[in-house]
């Protein structure tokens, strides 16, 4: 009887010290969120000349602390801007001292920028976020979204990954978190490690428990790549890949067209699968190409399945696009841009389109239309904002420009554009870049 005693006390205590040993492994929540608000700031971006789909006015959002020393700050490019744009932090329970901070990098894929502020303008007590770099996000997992939504600061709402999918060519943490308006561009934490694994992003309309996170392992790479001094831009393989549904597939659907008298030997076909870079591990999707292209220029060896059989194809890379490098004309109260082509089939419209028009100004009242493409300005037809700019100068003060525009066609089912002529006194006149402040 006393060993049978002895024997179920011993059973009772075993049981006893397994929860115990759990929860000492398990990151304290409050202490984790104590360390969240020291690396967690807001961002606050203002734009008054926007490319388009941006629009003019003040936006919030919250951004989370990566390098004490260097200033380095993640959030989102929505709430950071590929416009022209000023940029400020505030940090702490700073309602109203906002500091201007610097876009060191902003994405021409992820929905991803990068912030500097000058080292002596965080607290003493501010600490760097932990990044989930090799962490294997898995469904079921516990996360906190952290951010400051609708104005109220701090505010932590807890939940689990849903999936971890891919939505068009990126890969998001999905989670039943709810992410609202000024959480954009916080830390998605886990709840397990207390490490940082996502980047809060959107929440689907109409949709309420679907809140989405960019995948913080396909930052990390940007991250160390500026770190090294080196451009993570994302190239582009010149090649349209195959969708099955809303997702993009490693299999070739079309290569772009390439100029007469251009060897095509050597380069993607249609059908070929990508399986990874020579010497890589193998890619199973267009998000893993996409980040393990960062970095590479020129030209890169790819191990493609073409008609069943493994062959190695050597395939010329069209550099990425950085935005904020993106140039713009302000001229008479509208915003004019470079078009962003990569397809030399679509280079035969004309290369510059009006992203912005200012209501009240003289652009307004001619007759543009914002997506109006500029195929002529006093006769001729330009190829880059640059060289409209230093036409315009050359022209006599308040000289009269005739200016010749595509539009796409809303009502005739016969044709998909339309052209307009308006004759425009030329007044203010600004070249600018995306990288400039608003």
């Amino acid at each position: 009887m006393y060993r049978l005693r002895s024997l179920l006390l011993a059973t009772a205590a075993a049981c006893v010290s397994i929860p115990v040993a759990a929860q000492q492994a398990t990151p304290d929540l409050g202490a984790m969120l104590g360390q969240a608000q020291r690396f967690t700031v807001k961002v606050r971006g203002t734009v008054v000349w926007p490319f388009a789909p941006e629009q003019a006015g003040t936006g919030l959002g919250t951004g989370f602390i990566i390098d004490k020393e260097k200033g380095w700050i993640l959030t989102n490019a929505h709430v950071a801007k590929k416009s022209p744009s000023t940029v400020e932090i505030a940090v702490g329970d700073a309602e109203n001292e906002w500091i201007p901070v610097e876009r060191v990098f902003v994405d021409n894929h992820l929905d991803l920028a990068v912030l500097k502020v000058a080292r002596d303008k965080l607290p003493e007590d501010a600490v760097a976020a932990k990044l989930g770099c090799t962490l294997n996000v898995k469904q079921g997992a516990t996360v906190v979204a952290y951010g400051h939504p609708i104005s109220l600061s701090f505010t932590a709402t807890r939940g689990i990954v849903s999936s971890v999918r891919t939505m068009g060519a990126q890969e998001y943490v999905q989670m039943d978190a709810n992410i609202n308006p000024g959480n954009s561009g916080g830390p998605l934490i886990s709840a397990e490690t207390s490490e940082v694994i996502g980047i809060n992003t959107l929440n689907i309309p109409g949709a309420p428990g679907l809140g989405l996170a960019i995948a913080i392992r396909h930052v990390c790479p940007v991250v160390d790549l500026l770190a090294a001094g080196a451009d993570p831009s994302v190239p582009t393989v010149p090649v349209y890949w195959l969708k099955q549904g809303r997702i993009e597939t490693l299999t070739v659907a079309a290569p772009y067209p390439k100029p007469a008298g251009v060897a095509q030997d050597g380069e993607l076909k249609a059908g070929d699968t990508v399986q990874g870079i020579v010497g890589g591990p193998k890619i199973t999707s267009v998000p893993d190409l996409f980040a393990a292209l960062r970095g590479k220029r020129d030209r890169v060896k790819l191990t493609v399945l073409r008609d069943g059989k493994p062959q190695e194809i050597n395939v010329a890379l069209l550099p990425g696009k950085p935005p904020l490098k993106r140039q713009a004309l302000i001229m008479s109260g509208l915003l004019v841009s470079d078009r962003q082509f990569l397809d030399l089939a679509d280079s035969v419209l004309p290369p510059l389109r009006i992203e912005f028009i200012k209501p009240g100004e003289p652009a307004a009242r001619v007759g543009f239309q914002a997506g109006d493409m500029l195929d002529q300005v006093g006769g001729q037809r330009f190829n880059t904002v640059a060289d409209l700019h230093d036409w315009l100068k050359t022209r006599p003060a308040n000289d009269k420009i005739s200016v010749f525009v595509r539009r796409g066609a809303g009502f005739d089912p016969r044709v998909v554009a339309e052209y307009h002529r308006f004759d425009m006194q030329i007044g203010e006149l600004r070249l600018m870049s995306a990288g400039d402040g608003g």
